[in-house]
């Protein structure tokens, strides 16, 4: 495994870290995961990564010079993979072990290494027995896991970081070749599912006069999405950009971010938005309260109710003083709390507590 040399203001450790992950291709705790393991090994950390064979996702990881293995995690097949992570860890004789979510965390095998798993959701804790350390990404996730019954002591609440997001490359249109339409460019990204609450978030820009909207990410919703904005009369003013390697570069492309879901642990894109310095609108989900205080750093709206997103657009686009003014509040709350230096120093201080 090559070891990176640390920036001047990285944490620096020996610590020798085994990761599991068996999440899909895409996803917000699937980019969490990855963001974390190139941040770690700009520490000078030793990692031995055993995650789903994903081939983009091995390439950027081994791209960092991180040690990847593939394995399937197939529960049918759950005694032979289980033996084929166990033999992994007794090879790389790690400090500590990190499993992602449910399924990488029920087929890691108990070891005398101790065991920390990192939920972000309020997921079944059946899968979780064996561990010794439970992380929660937000202080909703903590509390469920305590009321569940997990010792407080061993409960650990650690917020995702996002990279800064002031600089890069801007999406500038569905073909990159198209000028900028009159009116605000709002968006919104994520899987097109029910959850995500995209139709919602279409009603409410059909009251905007003017602006595009884009969505960006795939699902099972994308027909149903495309036949309401068409009914609604705005279709061609709401573009799908389906799933972006690079939601920075979306988010840098807007003048309003939405985040308007039914349910939202954390809300990745939230913090994506504050990294940017753009003005975001949430809906009160779990994410939204954990990250806004509204009409500080952002807009926080009622689940499901398009008429208070609409007056929440009606709001910002008129006044871009205002929503200069969220987007850079948003910026300063990524700067004390998200940022990937603050957040890998805290994880690295946990680690180091629980490797003893």
């Amino acid at each position: 495994c090559r070891v990176t040399t640390p920036s001047p203001s990285a944490p620096v450790t020996n610590l020798r870290l085994f990761q599991t992950m068996a999440g899909a291709e895409h996803g917000g705790a699937e980019l969490c995961f990855e963001r974390l393991a190139i941040a770690f090994q700009g520490t000078g950390m030793t990692q031995q990564l055993m995650i789903k064979p994903i081939k983009d996702r091995i390439s950027r990881l081994t791209a960092a010079g991180i040690h990847v293995t593939g394995c399937r995690f197939s529960p049918l097949l759950a005694a032979v993979h289980r033996r084929q992570i166990v033999n992994a860890i007794h090879r790389s004789k790690p400090d500590v072990i990190l499993s992602w979510m449910n399924r990488a965390t029920m087929l890691t095998p108990s070891t005398s290494c101790p065991h920390v798993a990192r939920l972000g959701g309020f997921y079944n804790l059946k899968y979780y027995h064996g561990c010794d350390w439970l992380v929660a990404n937000t202080t909703d996730i903590a509390d469920y896991l305590i009321a569940e019954g997990v010792p407080k002591d061993r409960v650990h609440y650690q917020i995702n970081f996002v990279p800064d997001g002031r600089e890069g490359p801007v999406f500038e249109g569905p073909r990159g070749d198209e000028p900028r339409s009159d009116g605000p460019i709002i968006g919104a990204l994520g899987r097109l599912h029910h959850n995500k609450a995209f139709d919602t978030l279409i009603r409410a820009f059909a009251t905007l006069p003017s602006g595009m909207l884009w969505l960006a990410g795939e699902g099972p919703e994308r027909a149903m999405l495309g036949k309401l904005a068409d009914e609604l009369g705005v279709g061609d003013r709401v573009a799908f950009l389906g799933w972006q390697e690079d939601p920075q570069a979306v988010i840098r492309g807007l003048d309003i971010l939405v985040c308007p879901s039914r349910h939202e642990p954390f809300g990745n894109v939230i913090a994506e938005g504050m990294a940017c310095g753009k003005p975001v609108i949430s809906t009160r989900t779990n994410g939204g309260l954990e990250l806004i205080e509204d009409g500080v750093n952002g807009l926080l709206v009622p689940i499901d109710e398009d008429r208070a997103m609409a007056d929440a657009l009606g709001q910002l686009t008129p006044n871009m003083a205002l929503a200069t003014d969220l987007g850079e509040n948003g910026r300063t709350h990524w700067q004390a709390n998200l940022s990937p230096q603050k957040v890998t120093s805290d994880w690295l201080a946990f680690l180091e507590k629980v490797a003893g």
